[in-house]
């Protein structure tokens, strides 16, 4: 005798009247909310546009503003945030750091 065949539960069926059913034949209901790639994405391209546009803004009226600079390091040197903390001296061929 399996374990399944013990595991029963009382449920109400579709006529709304009492029925055993096994365990593993429980499933989720059908239908429900569904996740939606278009509109979380235009969701994310909106919050991104209104990012760049209030950086933008604030680099015109205010240059010296946290705002401002994140927007010119983004648009003059993109990738300048890979290299930060690293130092500017001459790297050798065999890519050795140079010895004073």
């Amino acid at each position: 005798m399996r374990l399944t065949s013990i595991l029963r539960i009382l449920v109400r069926g579709r006529n709304g009247q009492a029925e055993w059913k096994e365990i593993t034949e429980n499933q989720l209901p059908k239908g429900g909310k569904r996740l939606s790639f278009r509109e979380n994405s235009l969701i994310a391209f909106g919050f991104g546009m209104f990012v760049f546009s209030y950086a933008y803004f604030q680099d015109e009226i205010n240059p010296d503003s946290k705002w401002a600079k994140v927007f010119r390091t983004f648009t003059r040197e993109p990738l300048s945030w890979l290299q930060g903390g690293q130092s500017d001296a001459p790297v050798s061929s065999d890519h050795r750091p140079p010895v004073f």
